[in-house]
């Protein structure tokens, strides 16, 4: 089917996925990019299919059309039909991408009410979601798949994907400019050295070859915030990826990603993403 192949021009290039289920015009593709291992090639492509975007870890930039935007762990990030986008750097990045014909989206956007609503920005993954995509995942690898439970999971998967994605409000792509390319490379230093509690704006500015005044106005205009409010978020989504591990109190956590103390963590978390550490964990994660 043509889902099936949405990632790839025949079904050899579609089968160097490191995992693909798919079922009637519904398929959860996972797949790593990393060094000497990649799975798909990572960047520009477009289809005829919606598809949504979970990172598993942090994705310096996603593309979309002629816009960017960081991907961060915890969120889903929604494709419309026939646009442009992709992954810029392939820096060992885990993704989950469910990909979806057109006709049953629209179908299911019509019956809960959304007819006219258009996917456009981010919105939280929750732990619903993720449990249903493990047992889709699970009972389409049977030998002898039970298709009224895949039908079943399918369905509460594609209402979820609507539902919270419809609802949501404000987009934060951010087009392209023309000083992309030194923004880019100082996107890609904050993702290698995000957890150094001492790197500064000033320092970032240097790298990127700029005055502190004028990063700081490329950088938002590029990517829609200020660099110290990037930062926090990329610091913050790779510690929504360490709550899952139960062994690590939320000070050790705050001190892997980068911050000097629990208190300046809960507090940058609770602002960005709009709860405390403790209860997004509670919530969303285990």
């Amino acid at each position: 089917m043509s889902v099936y192949l949405a990632h790839g021009k025949n079904e050899e290039e579609v089968k160097k996925y490191n995992f693909i289920d798919e079922w009637e015009g519904f398929s959860i593709a996972e797949y790593f990019y990393e060094e000497g291992k990649e799975a798909m090639y990572p960047f520009r492509h477009s289809h005829d299919e919606y598809e949504f975007i979970i990172p598993l870890n942090t994705i310096p930039i996603l593309r979309y059309g002629k816009a960017n935007y960081i991907g961060e762990v915890g969120f889903c990030y929604p494709v419309n039909p026939y646009v442009d986008h992709g992954i810029e750097f392939d820096l060992n990045s885990h993704v989950i991408s469910i990909t979806v014909e057109k006709d049953i989206v629209e179908s299911h956007k019509e019956k809960l009410g959304f007819k006219d609503k258009y996917f456009y920005t981010r919105f939280i993954e929750g732990k619903e979601l993720c449990i249903s995509i493990a047992k889709f995942q699970e009972e389409a690898r049977k030998k002898i798949p039970n298709k009224m439970i895949l039908d079943l999971i399918k369905r509460n998967i594609l209402e979820t994907l609507v539902k919270d994605g419809l609802s949501s409000g404000v987009d934060n792509r951010r087009p392209e400019k023309i000083y992309a390319k030194n923004i880019k490379m100082v996107l890609v230093y904050m993702f290698e050295n995000y957890h150094d509690k001492d790197l500064s704006i000033p320092r970032l500015a240097e790298i990127g070859g700029y005055s502190v005044a004028y990063f700081s106005r490329a950088f938002k205009a590029f990517m829609g915030d200020p660099p110290i409010v990037h930062l926090n978020k990329l610091r913050l989504s790779e510690a929504k990826e360490l709550f899952n591990d139960k062994t690590l109190s939320l000070g050790e956590i705050a001190s892997r990603v980068g911050f000097k103390n629990l208190s300046t963590f809960s507090e940058s978390f609770k602002n960005i993403i709009g709860m405390t550490p403790k209860k997004y964990r509670d919530r969303y994660c285990g």
